[in-house]
């Protein structure tokens, strides 16, 4: 049932919106690590050691607690109903979206008919309702992989090589400028592994202006 307290939000509380652990001050600028007392434009120990093809990466909170279940409800409940609530709560972010080209990171068809709907695509929806910006699915995913949860970085990026590729119709029918500037979207930010393959891909097609945004950085 949806809150009737003037809020601005349908379905998420202000004690809920106080137990949110935002990421706002002392993050890493490169992958959005919270807790990083002296910020280097370069990015933290760990992302400079992972060679980013992607500028930065902005997440809006860390992946515990009530954002945590906000993410799940969405994926594993069909918690659809909060999405307005979600596109709104990126009214948090200092990242600049207008004027961006959103991708939602894909799902193979498999787990697209599965799931029934790409969580990356429905958050990339509510974005444009609050930022002057448009969707692209400028990517598709080529391979079915195995879920990345549990796997060392390693792994992950071993498992996610090669898995997308760029949609080559769409990229001739937009006629988009190398230069566009591309923000890749996904729900959660563990090892950047998965934004890292996409990005990878952009790159090889000659894109350099490409950031990405999750809601939630593990």
């Amino acid at each position: 049932m949806p809150l009737l307290n003037g809020s601005g939000y349908r379905y998420i509380c202000h004690r809920c919106l106080g137990e949110i652990d935002w990421i706002r001050h002392y993050f890493c600028p490169r992958c959005s690590a919270p807790d990083i007392e002296n910020p280097q434009k370069e990015g933290c120990s760990n992302c400079k050691k992972l060679n980013f093809s992607f500028k930065c990466n902005r997440s809006l909170y860390v992946y515990a607690g009530v954002g945590r279940k906000m993410i799940h409800e969405l994926k594993y409940r069909n918690g659809h109903y909060l999405l307005p609530d979600i596109g709104r709560l990126s009214g948090e972010i200092s990242m600049q979206l207008d004027d961006a080209l959103l991708v939602p990171v894909p799902l193979h068809w498999r787990r697209l008919w599965a799931r029934g709907f790409n969580q990356s695509e429905l958050i990339c929806r509510h974005l444009t309702k609050f930022h002057r910006c448009k969707i692209c699915h400028l990517l598709r995913r080529s391979k079915h992989t195995s879920q990345q949860v549990g796997l060392c970085i390693a792994k992950r990026r071993e498992n996610v090589d090669g898995a997308f590729k760029i949609n080559h119709r769409l990229l001739k029918k937009n006629n988009l400028a190398k230069n566009q500037k591309i923000v890749l979207v996904d729900d959660v930010f563990t090892t950047g592994s998965t934004l890292q393959a996409c990005a990878s891909e952009l790159v090889d097609h000659g894109f350099s202006n490409i950031e990405t945004f999750t809601l939630a950085r593990a």
